[in-house]
């Protein structure tokens, strides 16, 4: 069980590094976009009170564009550091599955492989945070994690130890 659960946490890492890169550059896009709405909300501004100025609108418009664009924008820029920030949690989860996956196969370190289990669990479930929807990858990366836990656990208390070597080959009797 321990190899079959190394392997899954190993390939859920790789797709939480794929998904983790995803996330940090989009999350990136969507701040971006806050600053841009944060610029468009000046100019919107600014428009405005030219408008005002010339007799066509109030400033009363102007606070209310102001307003909305800076709503929007704030709101962008909270998502997109949401995005990222768990894009690198992702990213930092590709290599602590990687070596969790590694030290299962070694029947090693058996609370390491049980937080990382759990941290697994918390990776593939937080994308729904972000209204992903839940997938195939997902399962794979759940199905790890907590064979994981079980496999760590196992030879933690004795059950699950790695094989023992071989015994060496008898020697043949001497002849008398």
């Amino acid at each position: 069980m321990r190899i079959a659960a190394g392997v899954l946490l190993i390939l859920a890492g790789v797709f939480n590094g794929c998904a983790g890169t995803g996330y940090a550059f989009s999350g990136a896009a969507v701040g971006a976009m806050g600053e841009g709405a944060d610029v468009l909300a000046q100019a919107a501004v600014e428009a405005q009170k030219n408008a005002a100025k010339a007799g066509t609108a109030t400033t009363a418009d102007a606070e209310a564009a102001k307003k909305a664009m800076a709503e929007i924008g704030g709101d962008a820029k909270a998502m997109g550091g949401g995005m990222m920030i768990f894009g690198f949690f992702l990213l930092a989860m590709l290599g602590l599955q990687i070596a969790g996956g590694v030290t299962l196969f070694m029947s090693k370190a058996a609370k390491f492989v049980m937080v990382v289990g759990g941290l697994g669990i918390l990776a593939e479930l937080g994308g729904l945070a972000f209204g992903v929807p839940f997938g195939l990858t997902n399962i794979l990366g759940l199905v790890g994690s907590v064979l994981a836990i079980l496999a760590a656990k196992a030879y933690a208390d004795g059950g699950g130890a790695a094989p023992a070597a071989p015994a060496a080959p008898a020697q043949p009797a001497a002849e008398a």
